[in-house]
């Protein structure tokens, strides 16, 4: 007998690994600051970025190699690649946040803060364009495209990392 999971629960797999790594990666950023070697929140944001785009792939080689031999996958795959994928935005979501309220002009915080959560609602916009793309496509496919949408943003993240740290530094 097979274990079936329902799929509502990975809704709350999500929330888990947030509850259980957020510490973990704070107290690392810590450390990190201690020593005098945290990264800006930008590369931090790159690196998740990257992150998030390796869950991808590593959920599109799982799917090509079941294509491949007309075979299901196990549930634990999506589990892992939904791990790895939070991971990632733990290192994107709360770093956003914290930079756009850190860099707010006087003033204008709630505004700035409102804009980062204005690009999530496009960035959403642009999930659901890209989940259309779901049926047309193998699985295999779909999932490299997303890797590679994660990939393009972590690069365009790394060329702002310069003019993003200089601006840190003197907030």
């Amino acid at each position: 007998s097979t274990l079936t999971i329902p799929v509502t629960w990975f809704q709350s797999l999500n929330s888990l690994v947030v509850i259980f790594l957020s510490p973990v990666l704070v107290a690392r950023w810590t450390r990190l600051a201690a020593r005098d070697r945290e990264l800006s929140s930008v590369a931090k944001m790159a690196i998740g970025a990257a992150i998030v785009g390796l869950s991808y792939f590593i959920i599109a080689g799982a799917a090509f190699w079941a294509e491949s031999h007309s075979v299901k996958l196990s549930w634990m795959w999506l589990a892992g690649q939904v791990v790895v994928m939070t991971v990632g935005e733990l290192y994107i979501l709360p770093v956003g946040l914290g930079l756009f309220g850190r860099l707010a002009p006087a003033g204008l915080a709630a505004t700035t803060i409102a804009g980062w959560f204005s690009a999530g609602f496009l960035g959403n916009l642009f999930a659901a364009w890209l989940g259309t793309y779901w049926t047309p496509l193998r699985h295999s496919a779909f999932f490299l495209l997303m890797g590679g949408v994660c990939l393009l943003a972590a690069a365009l993240l790394l060329l702002i990392v310069p003019k993003a740290r200089a601006r840190e530094a003197l907030a």
